[in-house]
């Protein structure tokens, strides 16, 4: 599995286009860094689907279980936001 590239977040915003056309191409995975710190991933549709979608499960799936969890829109962010990091960090993990 080929190495992840990181870009920094002003350059990739240059590059996008030429970005998503190297990864939608078979191109090994671009992680998106803000002050040093990956903060997305840009990857292929199809391997996306291979890796996040597994075989088997349906696609309708519940992702986060907040009953009892949240009391409010604050704790529902925070909640969504604490998702999407670790979403983010399984995927660059993943990919190493």
């Amino acid at each position: 599995m080929a190495k992840p590239r990181n870009v920094p977040f002003a350059q990739a915003r240059k590059e996008l286009s030429r970005i998503v056309d190297q990864v939608s191409t078979g191109g090994r995975p671009v992680v998106i860094t803000k002050r040093q710190k990956p903060v997305a991933v840009v990857v292929g549709l199809e391997r996306y689907r291979s890796e996040a979608e597994p075989a088997g499960r349906s696609r309708r799936r519940r992702i986060l279980k907040i009953k009892g969890i949240a009391r409010g829109p604050v704790d529902v962010d925070r909640a969504i936001a604490e998702l999407r990091r670790s979403r983010i960090e399984a995927l660059i993990r993943r990919l190493k």
